[in-house]
Protein backbone atom coordinates (compact mmCIF):
# COMPACT_ATOMS: atom_id res chain seq x y z
CA UNK A 1 0.00 0.00 0.00
CA UNK A 2 1.10 3.28 -1.05
CA UNK A 3 2.66 5.63 1.89
CA UNK A 4 0.27 8.61 2.12
CA UNK A 5 -2.61 6.97 0.92
CA UNK A 6 -1.84 4.06 4.03
CA UNK A 7 -1.83 7.19 6.15
CA UNK A 8 -5.13 8.75 4.37
CA UNK A 9 -6.75 5.60 4.64
CA UNK A 10 -5.68 4.80 8.61
CA UNK A 11 -9.40 4.79 10.26
CA UNK A 12 -10.75 2.51 7.19
CA UNK A 13 -10.57 -1.28 7.22
CA UNK A 14 -7.33 -2.02 5.17
CA UNK A 15 -9.43 -4.55 3.11
CA UNK A 16 -11.15 -1.86 1.90
CA UNK A 17 -8.56 0.36 1.01
CA UNK A 18 -7.91 -1.23 -2.60
CA UNK A 19 -11.56 -1.17 -3.42
CA UNK A 20 -11.65 2.82 -2.38
CA UNK A 21 -8.15 3.74 -3.79
CA UNK A 22 -9.36 1.65 -7.47
CA UNK A 23 -12.48 3.96 -7.02
CA UNK A 24 -11.48 6.99 -6.29
CA UNK A 25 -9.15 6.75 -9.67
CA UNK A 26 -11.56 6.55 -11.88
CA UNK A 27 -13.62 9.03 -10.20
CA UNK A 28 -10.49 11.08 -10.71
CA UNK A 29 -10.26 10.48 -14.38
CA UNK A 30 -14.11 11.51 -14.98
CA UNK A 31 -13.53 14.89 -12.61
CA UNK A 32 -10.21 15.53 -15.30
CA UNK A 33 -12.21 14.94 -17.98
CA UNK A 34 -14.84 17.46 -16.71
CA UNK A 35 -12.23 20.03 -15.82
CA UNK A 36 -11.47 20.05 -19.82
CA UNK A 37 -14.66 21.39 -20.07
CA UNK A 38 -15.25 24.04 -16.75
CA UNK A 39 -11.33 25.17 -16.33
CA UNK A 40 -11.94 26.21 -12.97
CA UNK A 41 -9.26 25.17 -11.10
CA UNK A 42 -6.69 27.77 -11.35
CA UNK A 43 -3.94 25.77 -9.26
CA UNK A 44 -2.41 22.19 -9.88
CA UNK A 45 -4.63 19.67 -9.45
CA UNK A 46 -7.11 18.62 -6.61
CA UNK A 47 -9.15 16.05 -7.92
CA UNK A 48 -7.20 13.04 -6.42
CA UNK A 49 -7.63 14.47 -3.27
CA UNK A 50 -10.99 15.54 -3.66
CA UNK A 51 -12.01 11.97 -5.23
CA UNK A 52 -10.69 10.10 -2.52
CA UNK A 53 -12.30 12.11 0.16
CA UNK A 54 -15.77 11.80 -1.63
CA UNK A 55 -15.05 7.93 -1.93
CA UNK A 56 -13.88 7.46 1.47
CA UNK A 57 -16.72 9.47 2.86
CA UNK A 58 -19.71 8.50 1.39
CA UNK A 59 -18.42 4.78 -0.20
CA UNK A 60 -21.51 3.07 -0.86
CA UNK A 61 -22.28 5.84 -3.73
CA UNK A 62 -21.54 5.00 -7.39
CA UNK A 63 -18.84 6.25 -9.43
CA UNK A 64 -21.18 8.98 -11.04
CA UNK A 65 -22.44 10.24 -7.55
CA UNK A 66 -19.33 10.25 -6.44
CA UNK A 67 -18.57 12.28 -9.20
CA UNK A 68 -20.91 14.80 -8.77
CA UNK A 69 -19.83 15.53 -4.78
CA UNK A 70 -16.20 15.79 -6.11
CA UNK A 71 -17.08 18.24 -8.82
CA UNK A 72 -18.73 19.92 -6.34
CA UNK A 73 -15.41 20.32 -4.38
CA UNK A 74 -13.67 21.63 -7.67
CA UNK A 75 -16.39 24.60 -8.23
CA UNK A 76 -15.62 25.21 -4.18
CA UNK A 77 -11.47 25.71 -4.77
CA UNK A 78 -11.92 27.54 -8.01
CA UNK A 79 -14.32 30.09 -6.46
CA UNK A 80 -11.53 30.36 -3.52
CA UNK A 81 -9.19 30.56 -6.06
CA UNK A 82 -10.21 33.62 -7.52
CA UNK A 83 -11.39 35.40 -4.16
CA UNK A 84 -7.62 34.60 -2.56
CA UNK A 85 -6.24 36.13 -5.92
CA UNK A 86 -5.39 40.01 -4.81
CA UNK A 87 -4.20 40.43 -8.53
CA UNK A 88 -8.04 39.76 -9.51
CA UNK A 89 -9.40 43.32 -9.07
CA UNK A 90 -12.24 44.05 -6.69
CA UNK A 91 -15.01 45.21 -9.41
CA UNK A 92 -14.27 42.00 -10.88
CA UNK A 93 -14.86 39.84 -7.96
CA UNK A 94 -18.15 42.41 -6.80
CA UNK A 95 -19.60 41.51 -10.15
CA UNK A 96 -19.28 38.06 -10.29
CA UNK A 97 -20.62 37.90 -6.65
CA UNK A 98 -23.66 39.62 -8.47
CA UNK A 99 -24.45 37.77 -10.92
CA UNK A 100 -23.76 34.54 -8.28
CA UNK A 101 -26.71 35.92 -6.33
CA UNK A 102 -28.71 36.94 -9.53
CA UNK A 103 -28.35 33.95 -11.23
CA UNK A 104 -27.67 35.58 -14.64
CA UNK A 105 -26.39 34.83 -17.49
CA UNK A 106 -23.55 32.31 -17.58
CA UNK A 107 -22.21 31.31 -20.78
CA UNK A 108 -19.16 34.06 -20.49
CA UNK A 109 -18.50 32.72 -17.13
CA UNK A 110 -16.59 29.50 -16.33
CA UNK A 111 -17.59 29.26 -13.03
CA UNK A 112 -20.98 30.17 -13.60
CA UNK A 113 -21.10 27.66 -16.28
CA UNK A 114 -19.19 25.08 -13.89
CA UNK A 115 -22.26 25.88 -11.24
CA UNK A 116 -24.97 25.89 -13.58
CA UNK A 117 -23.27 22.19 -14.88
CA UNK A 118 -23.76 21.23 -11.09
CA UNK A 119 -26.98 22.23 -10.47
CA UNK A 120 -28.58 20.62 -13.39
CA UNK A 121 -27.22 16.92 -12.89
CA UNK A 122 -28.07 17.13 -9.08
CA UNK A 123 -31.68 18.49 -9.59
CA UNK A 124 -32.22 15.10 -11.77
CA UNK A 125 -32.38 13.28 -7.82
CA UNK A 126 -35.49 12.45 -6.56
CA UNK A 127 -34.87 14.00 -3.27
CA UNK A 128 -33.50 17.54 -4.96
CA UNK A 129 -36.51 19.21 -4.76
CA UNK A 130 -37.11 18.72 -1.05
CA UNK A 131 -33.63 19.84 -0.71
CA UNK A 132 -32.86 22.73 -3.29
CA UNK A 133 -33.65 25.69 -1.28
CA UNK A 134 -31.73 24.62 1.77
CA UNK A 135 -28.84 23.93 -1.29
CA UNK A 136 -29.13 27.27 -2.99
CA UNK A 137 -28.94 29.23 0.26
CA UNK A 138 -25.77 27.65 1.62
CA UNK A 139 -23.91 27.81 -1.83
CA UNK A 140 -25.02 31.99 -1.56
CA UNK A 141 -23.43 32.13 2.16
CA UNK A 142 -20.29 30.57 0.84
CA UNK A 143 -19.76 33.07 -1.69
CA UNK A 144 -21.09 36.18 0.62
CA UNK A 145 -18.68 34.77 3.39
CA UNK A 146 -15.78 34.50 0.99
CA UNK A 147 -16.69 38.13 -0.19
CA UNK A 148 -16.70 38.99 3.39
CA UNK A 149 -12.87 37.51 4.01
CA UNK A 150 -11.12 39.05 0.89
CA UNK A 151 -12.50 42.42 2.19
CA UNK A 152 -11.48 41.45 5.70
CA UNK A 153 -7.91 40.47 3.68
CA UNK A 154 -7.83 43.54 2.41
CA UNK A 155 -8.23 46.01 5.54
CA UNK A 156 -5.12 47.99 5.93
CA UNK A 157 -5.22 48.11 9.77
CA UNK A 158 -6.06 45.08 12.52
CA UNK A 159 -8.75 47.96 13.52
CA UNK A 160 -10.75 46.75 10.45
CA UNK A 161 -10.06 43.68 10.55
CA UNK A 162 -12.23 40.52 12.59
CA UNK A 163 -11.06 39.09 15.67
CA UNK A 164 -10.51 35.48 16.25
CA UNK A 165 -14.26 34.31 17.08
CA UNK A 166 -16.15 36.87 14.31
CA UNK A 167 -13.30 35.09 11.69
CA UNK A 168 -14.01 31.51 13.13
CA UNK A 169 -17.68 32.05 12.41
CA UNK A 170 -17.22 32.98 9.04
CA UNK A 171 -15.11 30.68 7.90
CA UNK A 172 -16.85 27.79 9.03
CA UNK A 173 -19.47 28.98 6.61
CA UNK A 174 -16.92 29.67 3.86
CA UNK A 175 -14.77 25.76 4.45
CA UNK A 176 -18.66 24.69 3.13
CA UNK A 177 -19.62 21.36 5.19
CA UNK A 178 -23.07 22.62 5.12
CA UNK A 179 -23.46 22.85 1.31
CA UNK A 180 -21.37 19.70 1.01
CA UNK A 181 -23.77 17.94 3.46
CA UNK A 182 -26.97 18.50 1.61
CA UNK A 183 -25.08 17.62 -1.71
CA UNK A 184 -24.01 14.11 0.14
CA UNK A 185 -27.84 13.99 1.30
CA UNK A 186 -29.59 14.27 -2.10
CA UNK A 187 -27.03 11.75 -3.76
CA UNK A 188 -27.20 9.45 -1.11
CA UNK A 189 -31.62 9.51 -1.55
CA UNK A 190 -32.85 8.46 1.68
CA UNK A 191 -36.26 10.60 2.00
CA UNK A 192 -35.58 9.86 5.60
CA UNK A 193 -32.66 11.51 6.18
CA UNK A 194 -34.34 14.65 4.32
CA UNK A 195 -37.38 14.50 7.38
CA UNK A 196 -34.65 14.86 9.92
CA UNK A 197 -31.92 17.04 8.14
CA UNK A 198 -32.04 19.69 10.88
CA UNK A 199 -31.19 17.48 13.68
CA UNK A 200 -27.50 17.38 12.02
CA UNK A 201 -26.78 21.15 12.75
CA UNK A 202 -24.72 20.51 16.01
CA UNK A 203 -22.98 17.70 13.86
CA UNK A 204 -22.48 20.25 11.09
CA UNK A 205 -21.43 22.99 13.11
CA UNK A 206 -18.46 20.61 14.81
CA UNK A 207 -16.98 19.34 11.41
CA UNK A 208 -17.30 22.74 9.96
CA UNK A 209 -15.43 24.02 13.23
CA UNK A 210 -12.42 21.30 12.81
CA UNK A 211 -12.25 21.10 8.57
CA UNK A 212 -11.30 25.24 9.40
CA UNK A 213 -8.96 25.02 12.29
CA UNK A 214 -7.18 22.05 10.41
CA UNK A 215 -6.95 23.94 7.35
CA UNK A 216 -5.56 27.10 9.22
CA UNK A 217 -3.19 25.40 11.25
CA UNK A 218 -2.02 23.97 7.77
CA UNK A 219 -1.56 26.89 6.23
CA UNK A 220 -0.69 29.54 8.68
CA UNK A 221 2.72 30.48 7.80
CA UNK A 222 1.36 30.67 4.04
CA UNK A 223 -1.40 32.74 4.63
CA UNK A 224 0.48 35.17 7.09
CA UNK A 225 2.91 36.07 4.06
CA UNK A 226 0.29 36.52 1.57
CA UNK A 227 -1.63 38.65 4.17
CA UNK A 228 -4.87 36.52 4.06
CA UNK A 229 -6.72 35.86 7.39
CA UNK A 230 -6.16 32.58 9.51
CA UNK A 231 -7.23 31.28 12.76
CA UNK A 232 -3.84 31.15 14.25
CA UNK A 233 -2.19 34.25 13.91
CA UNK A 234 -5.63 36.03 15.17
CA UNK A 235 -6.03 34.37 17.91
CA UNK A 236 -2.23 35.00 18.62
CA UNK A 237 -3.11 38.40 17.90
CA UNK A 238 -5.50 38.43 20.64
CA UNK A 239 -3.27 36.13 23.02
CA UNK A 240 -0.75 38.73 22.10
CA UNK A 241 -2.47 42.08 23.27
CA UNK A 242 -3.42 40.06 26.50
CA UNK A 243 0.64 40.21 27.44
CA UNK A 244 1.73 37.18 25.87
CA UNK A 245 4.99 37.36 23.66
CA UNK A 246 5.06 36.63 19.79
CA UNK A 247 6.41 33.02 20.16
CA UNK A 248 4.60 31.79 23.27
CA UNK A 249 1.32 33.33 21.95
CA UNK A 250 2.07 31.57 18.46
CA UNK A 251 2.21 28.38 20.15
CA UNK A 252 -0.29 28.77 22.89
CA UNK A 253 -2.71 29.47 20.00
CA UNK A 254 -2.01 26.05 17.66
CA UNK A 255 -2.46 24.09 20.85
CA UNK A 256 -5.42 25.72 21.53
CA UNK A 257 -6.60 25.10 18.13
CA UNK A 258 -5.60 21.52 18.09
CA UNK A 259 -7.31 20.44 20.94
CA UNK A 260 -10.15 22.09 19.30
CA UNK A 261 -9.78 19.90 16.74
CA UNK A 262 -9.15 16.79 18.94
CA UNK A 263 -12.50 17.31 20.77
CA UNK A 264 -14.81 18.01 17.63
CA UNK A 265 -13.60 14.47 16.22
CA UNK A 266 -14.00 13.23 19.28
CA UNK A 267 -17.51 14.71 19.39
CA UNK A 268 -17.85 13.21 15.61
CA UNK A 269 -16.85 9.85 16.40
CA UNK A 270 -19.17 9.37 19.45
CA UNK A 271 -22.32 11.08 17.08
CA UNK A 272 -22.06 8.73 14.66
CA UNK A 273 -21.66 5.54 16.89
CA UNK A 274 -25.27 6.25 17.99
CA UNK A 275 -26.86 8.93 15.38
CA UNK A 276 -30.33 7.28 14.88
CA UNK A 277 -30.91 5.02 11.71
CA UNK A 278 -32.27 7.93 9.45
CA UNK A 279 -29.29 9.62 10.04
CA UNK A 280 -26.63 7.18 10.25
CA UNK A 281 -25.15 7.19 6.85
CA UNK A 282 -24.84 11.50 6.80
CA UNK A 283 -23.36 11.28 10.55
CA UNK A 284 -20.75 8.42 9.34
CA UNK A 285 -19.79 11.30 6.35
CA UNK A 286 -19.28 13.89 8.19
CA UNK A 287 -16.96 11.85 10.64
CA UNK A 288 -15.02 10.79 7.55
CA UNK A 289 -14.59 13.60 5.81
CA UNK A 290 -13.41 15.18 8.83
CA UNK A 291 -10.92 12.58 9.92
CA UNK A 292 -9.83 12.52 6.38
CA UNK A 293 -8.74 16.43 6.41
CA UNK A 294 -7.42 16.32 9.69
CA UNK A 295 -5.50 13.43 8.87
CA UNK A 296 -4.32 15.14 5.27
CA UNK A 297 -3.36 18.07 7.07
CA UNK A 298 -0.97 16.57 9.63
CA UNK A 299 1.00 15.84 6.50
CA UNK A 300 0.11 17.61 3.55
CA UNK A 301 -2.80 19.60 1.66
CA UNK A 302 -5.19 18.96 -1.08
CA UNK A 303 -2.07 20.01 -3.78
CA UNK A 304 0.59 18.01 -2.32
CA UNK A 305 -1.79 14.61 -1.47
CA UNK A 306 -2.98 14.94 -5.04
CA UNK A 307 0.20 14.91 -6.84
CA UNK A 308 1.44 12.37 -4.51
CA UNK A 309 -1.72 10.36 -4.94
CA UNK A 310 -0.83 10.45 -8.45
CA UNK A 311 2.19 9.63 -7.80
CA UNK A 312 1.63 6.51 -6.14
CA UNK A 313 -1.15 5.23 -8.31
CA UNK A 314 1.10 4.59 -11.41
CA UNK A 315 1.59 5.48 -14.46
CA UNK A 316 -1.16 3.15 -15.94
CA UNK A 317 -3.65 4.59 -13.68
CA UNK A 318 -2.50 8.41 -14.98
Amino acid sequence: MPQLASGLLAFVPVADHGRLLDRAREVTARCDAWLTEYPIVRRPSVTAACALVSTVAMPHLRVTELGLLTRWWLWIFGVDDVFDDRAVPDERVDTWARRFAGHLPADDDALLAAYGSIRGDLSRYPLYPRFARRWRAGMADIVRGMLRERRWSAAGTPADQPGYDTYLRNGMTTISVRPYTVTAAILADEPAAADSFAALDPVIDTAARCFRLANDLRSAAREREEGTLNAVWLLQRDLTARGLGDAAAEQAARQRLRETCAADLAHLDAARRTAPSALATLTRFLWAHTLFVWNMYEVSDYDTASALLRRESGPSKE
